[in-house]
């Protein structure tokens, strides 16, 4: 017998996107719904289908439809995470502990409270959880986070000028070495290709693979050529006019396409 799983965009800060058992509740996709996702959370749901029998038993499950109480719980949630923000800066502080706050978050029914801080390297904050958990009177996690994670949760305005991908889409954003930026030849100083996190902006990976495949039916850069009766080196190509740019033996630049040119065998004697 098919059991009836439902997957929801839960109402956390993480944006976390998960499949649920809601076994025995009529849902449909647009209802909000309360998840027990590490402590009971509120969330949407997407989409609904049948899946085999026992699946259920490995999922989380859904609690039940919001109802208004569970409405007015979350948005109370949400008002007063702000106020949390405020007094733990007050008791970091008297710690003299080295963190930044990000964000804070309640379960729906307050039983949780998590706290997102980053900091230069691993904080001792035992004497912080026992008076944080003294003052609000419910268990606290303290959960530390890199820049990227930050932006993440926070979001902001990226050099494209709309929301930041991975607050906007972009659940896992990957690692992006500097060896994606040589590939595309983007020879700028570091701060136009670095995102509001201080790391290298996540849409380099986009067309990362297409620069590849298209520069590798090109000759290298530095690759010495002749084009009718000039000889130079490649510096450049255009990947989107399929163009390369010669620099001749006389500093002429010359915007070429790559059958145009042929390249100089050296001479290995």
């Amino acid at each position: 017998m098919n059991e009836r799983v439902v997957l929801v965009r839960v109402f956390n800060l993480e944006r976390d996107t998960e499949y649920f058992s809601a076994a025995g509740i009529a849902l449909a996709p647009g209802d909000r719904c309360v998840v027990d996702h590490n402590g009971l959370q509120m969330g949407m749901v997407l989409n609904l289908l049948d899946a085999g029998a026992g699946l259920g038993e490995h999922l989380d499950r859904v609690v039940r439809p919001a109802g208004t109480d569970d409405l007015t719980a979350y948005a109370r949630n949400l008002q007063e995470a702000d106020q949390v923000l405020s007094s733990t800066r007050e008791i970091v502080s008297r710690h003299s502990l080295p963190m930044h706050l990000v964000a804070a978050e309640y379960t729906l029914d307050r039983s949780h409270l998590r706290i997102y801080f980053t900091a230069p390297h691993r904080v001792d904050f035992r004497a912080l959880l026992r008076e944080l958990a003294a003052v609000f009177s419910t268990r606290i996690e303290l959960r530390q986070m890199g820049a990227r994670d930050e932006a993440k949760i926070k979001g902001g305005i990226g050099r494209c000028g709309r929301i930041v991908c991975c607050h906007s889409f972009l659940r896992e954003p990957p690692s992006i070495p500097m060896e994606i930026a040589y590939d595309q030849e983007l020879f700028v100083s570091p701060e136009r290709i670095t995102g509001i996190c201080g790391r290298l902006m996540c849409c380099l990976a986009y067309e990362h693979g297409m620069y590849k495949r298209e520069i590798a039916k090109m000759p290298k850069l530095g690759t010495r050529v002749t084009y009718g009766k000039r000889r130079g080196k490649v510096i450049s190509h255009n990947i989107f006019h399929h163009t390369i740019t010669i620099l001749t033996d006389n500093n002429e630049r010359l915007e070429v396409a790559p059958t145009e040119v042929e390249v100089i065998v050296p001479d290995r004697r």
